[in-house]
Parts: C-alpha cells; structure tokens; sequence
C-alpha cells in the first residue's frame, strides 16, 4: 500500500466501485470533509435493496463502538425474513456517532432503497440515533 500511495480509504471506494461494475444496483455513497477525508462510507447491494423492498417492514440500526484498527463506528442496517433470518440490508463506517453522521446515513439509506420507510425502527438507547430518527423518518415507530 505504501508504494502506491493510496489509502485505506480510497482502496476501500475502490473496491467497492469495481463490485458496482459487476452489480449495477450496488449503491454506495460516501461524505468527506474540506480536507478530503473520508466522513461516512454507507454500501449495499441488489440483493439487499430487494430483501428490504420484501422485508422492510422492521429495520434494526445498530453500531459497533471503535471495534476495528481504525476506532472507527461500523453501521448495520438489518431485518429478519420470513424464515426467521437475519437479512444485512446496508452497512456503513463513519468517523464518529454524532446526530449530524446518523442523518447523513438514514438520509443515504433511503436512498438506496429508494425512499421506502420501515414501519419501525429498532436501536440501542442512542440520543444520537434517536434525534436523527425523528428527523429523517417521522411518523416511524421508534423501539429500543
């Protein structure tokens, strides 16, 4: 990585622009600062757009707190089908978990599954979630 004189970063959009030469549906979408630097990095592909189109009905939003070498949050959107299993309808990296990066990231999912809101929305007692919630999805029930 050294001799080519990239990031982590810019291999990770890389990567996941050639996955969107062979899956045109994959959707990714990233934020970064005045400086360049990568803010917010949100992906999913086809098959998760069309398990939420089917299974949207209940989304659970979680982060992981700084578990990987880059102390960064790592964002899972998913759901259950009808046999009970966990679906991954979205996943996402951010630099922090501030109210301002969860708007960013519910406003990207949307997005991606083309404005459909769930019915409800299932988090951790997250303020920060909570608040970006209210603001990008109302009228959604929110459960902890």
């Amino acid at each position: 990585m050294r001799k080519q004189h990239t990031s982590d970063a810019s291999g990770a959009l890389k990567y996941l622009h050639d996955i969107r030469k062979k899956d045109p549906m994959m959707y990714v979408s990233y934020t970064a600062d005045e400086s360049s630097r990568l803010q917010c990095l949100f992906w999913c592909n086809a098959e998760s757009q069309l398990l939420y189109e089917v299974f949207g009905d209940v989304l659970a939003f979680d982060a992981t707190y700084k578990k990987n070498k880059y102390l960064c949050p790592f964002v899972v959107f998913s759901g259950i089908n009808h046999h009970n299993q966990a679906i991954f309808l979205g996943t996402a990296i951010t630099i922090d978990e501030t109210e301002e990066t969860y708007v960013c990231l519910l406003e990207q999912f949307l997005e991606a599954m083309k404005g459909k809101n769930p019915c409800s929305i299932i988090t951790d007692d997250n303020l920060a979630m909570r608040n970006a919630i209210t603001r990008v999805m109302p009228g959604v029930f929110h459960r902890l």
